[in-house]
């Protein structure tokens, strides 16, 4: 899971963490998008694979759901809860390498800046913020004349579902699987 919209959302997220930049940090007219990459390891490549796919992508749909509805209750008093939630992700992903020496402090913070809880809450929060509406598209395993060449080694035979904070896909500027390829690409 990650979030590509808008194109230097990390960088926000790790000034929002230091304290250098105020909640909301993502101004309302501004698209959201994130990515679930699925098939990592083996590819989705039965009936099976893509049935389990997309139940797993249901689920990660209904926990987003739950978070920005969770949020609704967010006002201009207590946006201070948000950062203490971050801290608190932050905290435990310091606990995850307390053990293990050989990561640096910059491998530590780039882990934190696209920490997948951190993302999501990210995008829920923003969506439920400016009570803003978001759908979902997935997509069946990419082949390779979806995709170009380049790409391959990290697309084929695996399934992609994006989110864009906008209520229907032609409300979009753009299309939504183009926008996701072009970021991927260049990270």
């Amino acid at each position: 899971m990650g979030m590509f919209l808008p194109s230097d959302i990390y960088k926000r997220i790790s000034k929002f963490i230091e304290g250098t930049l105020s909640f909301p940090f993502i101004n309302k007219d501004e698209i959201m998008a994130i990515f679930f990459l699925f098939g990592k390891n083996f590819g989705v490549k039965t009936q099976l694979d893509i049935l389990s796919v997309k139940d797993l992508a249901k689920r990660s749909i209904d926990q987003i759901k739950r978070e920005i509805f969770l949020y609704k209750t967010i006002t201009k008093s207590n946006i201070e809860i948000i950062k203490e939630n971050y801290q608190k992700r932050i905290l435990q992903i310091y606990v995850e390498y307390q053990n293990n020496s050989s990561f640096n402090e910059y491998e530590i913070n780039e882990r934190i800046i696209r920490d997948p809880s951190i993302l999501m809450s990210c995008y829920s929060q923003h969506i439920s913020y400016y009570n803003q509406k978001c759908f979902f598209e997935i997509f069946d395993p990419l082949k390779k004349n979806q995709i170009d060449k380049e790409l391959d080694h990290l697309l084929v035979d695996r399934m992609v579902m994006l989110s864009y904070n906008r209520e229907h896909s032609t409300m979009l500027p753009f299309n939504t699987l183009e926008q996701f390829l072009k970021w991927i690409k260049v990270n």
